[in-house]
């Protein structure tokens, strides 16, 4: 694999199931760092791109060293320690108790948001997202104008500048799970309305690989000596969290379903069906490549089965023991994919 070629990390969203991707976040890690001492993923990769849980994962991963502005703060095990040790805190500590909240009389959120807001402060400090160290997109839904909206690390700031902080708030509101995101764009001149009212990328881009590719379509890459690749110049790991666990009961019965049946439905029908299209898509533009550049495209998700997948589907369990299911998952996950030639593509990327 020729190493004239962008390298770029997408991560999906899933909540607590940000666990599985961590775990191989921090083999490849490693691995790497055994063939390039004293490096980490960030001097590995020259894109990185994530959806809510995906994003706060890309978030520590790029976030700088104040000592140290060109080196990353924090390594690959610390965002596995993060959801380790935090994601009860996040969902099951923070759970709104209120009896007309589940009969919809009042706010539908599940969750309070003031200890996700406490870590991102505890984690990420004023950095701004201009100062990641290498290009990010991270999603949202920008409700104030109705559409999708993509915070990136490498824009004009004068126009668009947030605080880290506030981007991974944005990306993580899920509906139903937690409130809508209020934030700012600081920059001295925004390019829209001040403040914005923020969903979870989930609701449109679950899986931020397309997203990541169209705008790595449009970047230049001045160390690669690269502007604007095309596929046959990236080289792109996307990495999943083992979503579709969902049930739909009563599915033959569909046709008379009410309108709270569906509402609980279709949330999950749509962020797990763009997952799976996104992959199809990506893999079908790669088949269309010489030979020797279709495998520089690697997914790597949980397999399907009950060997794989006996984790709660539910993606914000952070139960003891459903965090022990899912450090299992991603440990079995990565097994797998090692044996599928993982390593070999990462060797592809050592230079």
């Amino acid at each position: 694999m020729s190493t004239k070629k962008v390298r770029i990390l997408s991560i999906d969203g899933g909540g607590i199931r940000g666990i599985i991707p961590a775990v191989s976040l921090k083999y490849i890690e490693d691995y790497l760092a055994e063939k390039v001492p004293g490096s980490r993923l960030c001097d590995h990769f020259d894109m990185i791109a994530g959806t809510s849980t995906g994003g706060i994962l890309s978030g520590i991963l790029l976030a700088p060293d104040p000592d140290e502005p060109d080196r990353p703060l924090y390594a690959a095990a610390d965002a596995l320690n993060f959801y380790q040790q935090e994601g009860y805190s996040i969902f099951n500590g923070s759970k709104v108790s209120n009896w007309k909240r589940l009969w919809g009389l009042r706010s539908a959120v599940s969750f309070s948001p003031k200890r996700i807001e406490q870590l991102f402060e505890q984690y990420f400090g004023d950095t701004k997202i201009s100062q990641l160290l290498r290009p990010a997109l991270i999603t949202t839904y920008d409700m104030q104008r109705k559409h999708a909206y993509f915070f990136t690390s490498r824009e004009n700031t004068e126009e668009r500048e947030f605080y880290l902080r506030d981007v991974l708030r944005s990306t993580s509101a899920a509906p139903t799970y937690f409130p809508p995101a209020r934030i700012s764009n600081i920059a001295p001149r925004p390019d829209s309305d001040k403040q914005m009212i923020n969903l979870d990328g989930g609701v449109f881009a679950n899986n931020p690989l397309m997203c990541a590719y169209a705008e790595a379509r449009n970047t230049h890459f001045s160390w690669r000596e690269i502007d604007k690749p095309t596929a046959s110049q990236m080289q792109i790991l996307s990495l999943g969290t083992g979503g579709g666990g969902f049930e739909l009961k009563g599915k033959s019965e569909s046709q008379g379903w009410n309108l709270l049946k569906w509402a609980k439905s279709i949330p999950d029908i749509m962020m797990d069906g763009a997952i799976d299209t996104v992959a199809f898509q990506m893999r079908e533009i790669f088949n269309t490549l010489a030979e020797e550049h279709q495998d520089s495209y690697f997914r790597l998700d949980v397999p399907e089965g009950p060997d794989f997948r006996n984790y709660s589907a539910d993606m914000t369990d952070a139960s003891d023991e459903n965090i022990k299911k899912l450090l299992s998952a991603g440990e079995k996950t990565l097994n797998h994919w090692r044996l599928k030639g993982l390593d070999g593509f990462l060797d592809g990327m050592v230079e």
